[in-house]
């Protein structure tokens, strides 16, 4: 009979094995992600609430920035919480897979969220030349590019909505 240490050696070897080889099936081979969607129309529906959620708090947070009522720290945080969100929700429809009927819908409804990422953008410009004291010209010319990002997004929202199956 073998000692002590050597049983216990050959145990670690066992369950190193047995665990190795274990490890082979619990770590998929394809590790690209992949999002399942099962009903489109309502995917899409429920991006459409959140991406109008997040447009209106941005809208708010800027007003309150232009009011006072948020220093430019505050609105620098909560413009890229909400780009980060944006993106989360171009990633989601761009891993749905949509069936072809439903592709020309999901493509213009992502391109509205990189107008509505550009839009945000733009007020982080704002915000930064509000925070310098810059002249209220070069403010007001984003500010213009800001609503026209917002009609071109809101525009295509709509259009993303006429294309649906």
């Amino acid at each position: 009979m073998g000692s002590k240490k050597g049983i216990v050696v050959t145990l670690v070897i066992l369950i190193g094995v047995v665990a190795a080889s274990f490890l082979f099936y619990l770590i998929p081979e394809d590790t690209k992600m992949k999002l399942i969607v099962s009903d489109f129309e309502r995917n899409l529906d429920d991006i459409d609430e959140r991406t109008l959620i997040l447009s209106t708090g941005i809208e708010e947070s800027f007003e309150g920035l232009s009011n006072h009522r948020l220093t430019s720290e505050e609105y620098f945080v909560t413009a890229g919480i909400t780009q980060s969100q944006v993106n989360s929700l171009i990633i989601e429809l761009t891993l749905s897979n949509p069936p072809q009927e439903w592709v020309a819908s999901y493509k213009t409804y992502v391109d509205a969220l990189k107008k509505l990422n550009g839009q945000i953008t733009e007020t982080i410009i704002a915000a930064k030349l509000m925070n310098d004291g810059d002249n209220s010209d070069s403010i007001n010319e984003i500010i213009s590019k800001i609503y026209e990002l917002r009609a071109e997004s809101l525009d295509l929202i709509e259009k993303s909505d006429s294309l649906r199956p």
